[in-house]
């Protein structure tokens, strides 16, 4: 049996603490994970100029759908590890961990294959020009050599922080981030490898933090270990694993959906709507206005992200452990916490959109113009995402996966897709980034009527 007051303290520690001890490092981390995007696109924006914005841009919705692949083994096992950790079945949690830590690489591998043999026609399909295409195939093909380190970093960070340790989990990403940012400064900046070298300092800097989650799992105190003996894959945990992990990573991946969609939609109607001065075309100045806007929107949306993730390991061992009282107090103060938070950020980005996206345009002023106005309407409806989001991972943590599915399907599927490719309609360019904030107000909505529902059916 193992004896561990870490453990143990997700279900007698103070709930609001408990809150702050684990997301305020998972918001660090995924503060660090925004660094991989933002600092790519800061230096390709200061050393390329707008065409590489583009050109990473449109590789988007590539480099989602990878880290797709690594939240749903990541988060889907987690969730079944945190649950056995509260049920004290301790065996069990290690041959997920370690069943968890197979699959990714096994993941990272099918990546690597799929995208080397389809990413021309997919990035032709998401909008690339004649200029934009040779700039995002280049980025593209040194990123997927590194897909193992891709997928084993943000997927067994998840398992760190649940067996107690996210400050671990934390500083290991933090050293990666700083890594990626020295060397995008030296490759881009000093040695002038453009595109090229935003590429190979974001895998360089994933290879290192993997090496320091990898060696985590090795060391003599650490309660669930990498073990060969427990990597045999059991089809009932991996079946399992896949069930739990896909309702939160089909976020991501309907992210990578909506992005392609998107990045056509962008091209269309940019044609159509600007008359550049420049020698970019109308629809590659607002894929790279788009690529700005999501550099920006990130810095707020990715730490609400860990915060989210903070709280699913103090959901899944009290509702393993039946302490439903504390499930309800959580869910509480994840709301309370998460909508203060946005408000504070929704408010001072509608004040300043202008100081936010200059960095990523120096002198290009028809750049900048275009990206202040579409980031204002595009978080118009900011305030909304914590509603459906939270809502999302509760359904997750306490093993309901279709709910979770639904719920997070609700705002990148179900809504935003068809608001896409209608609101252009009436509303030419401005209609894509509208659609945004509405399908934002219809996700909240439906996440509060699901979550009612279950609470309501949740034993006193």
């Amino acid at each position: 049996m193992i004896k561990n007051s870490k453990l143990n303290a997700f279900g007698t520690a103070s709930i609001p603490k408990l809150i702050l001890l684990f997301s305020v490092p998972a918001i660090i981390s995924m503060c660090v994970n925004a660094l991989y995007n933002i600092v790519d696109r800061y230096f390709v924006g200061q050393g390329v100029g707008a065409l590489g914005i583009a050109g990473i841009t449109l590789c988007f919705p590539i480099a989602l759908f990878m880290m797709a692949m690594s939240m749903i083994v990541g988060i889907g096992g987690n969730t079944l590890f945190a649950i056995r950790l509260g049920e004290k079945k301790y065996t069990q949690a290690s041959i997920i961990m370690n069943n968890s830590f197979l699959l990714l690489i096994i993941m990272a591998v099918g990546a690597f294959t799929l995208g080397e043999i389809f990413m021309e026609p997919l990035l032709r399909l998401f909008g690339a020009s004649d200029q934009t295409l040779p700039v995002a195939s280049s980025y593209m093909r040194i990123i997927l050599i590194g897909s193992v380190f891709q997928t084993i970093a943000p997927g067994m960070n998840h398992f760190i922080r649940s067996m107690g340790h996210p400050k671990t989990a934390m500083f290991r990403e933090i050293i990666g981030a700083c890594t990626n940012v020295v060397l995008d400064w030296l490759f881009i900046m000093k040695f002038h490898l453009g595109i090229e070298g935003a590429a190979w300092a974001t895998i360089c800097s994933q290879l290192v933090s993997s090496a320091l989650i990898t060696a985590f799992f090795l060391k003599k105190d650490v309660p669930v270990k990498i073990n060969r003996r427990h990597m045999k894959l059991h089809l009932p945990y991996v079946r399992k694993i896949y069930i739990l992990g896909f309702p939160p990573a089909i976020m991501q991946i309907c992210n990578s959906l909506m992005n392609a969609i998107l990045a056509w939609s962008l091209t269309t109607y940019g044609n159509k709507s600007i008359q550049t001065t420049g020698t970019l075309s109308g629809g590659d100045m607002a894929i790279s206005a788009f690529g700005i806007i999501n550099s920006v929107v990130s810095i707020i949306v990715l730490p609400l992200i860990g915060f989210v993730s903070g709280t699913q390991p103090i959901f899944g061992y009290n509702f393993g452990a039946k302490l439903y009282d504390r499930v309800r107090g959580t869910l509480k103060f994840a709301y309370i916490y998460g909508m203060g938070f946005i408000i504070l950020a929704w408010a001072i980005v509608q004040w300043q959109a202008e100081l936010f996206v200059a960095p990523f345009a120096p002198g290009d002023m028809e750049l900048q113009k275009l990206a202040s106005e579409s980031l204002r309407t595009f978080v118009a409806a900011l305030p909304f995402v914590p509603l459906g989001m939270i809502a999302g991972n509760f359904f997750q943590a306490t093993g309901k996966a279709k709910l979770s599915m639904f719920q997070n399907a609700c705002r990148q599927v179900i809504m935003l897709i068809p608001f896409i490719l209608i609101m252009p309609l009436f509303f030419n360019l401005k209609g894509v980034f509208m659609a945004q904030p509405m399908a934002d107000i219809g996700a909240a909505i439906t996440g509060l009527l699901l979550l009612r529902r279950e609470l309501k059916r949740m034993p006193k």
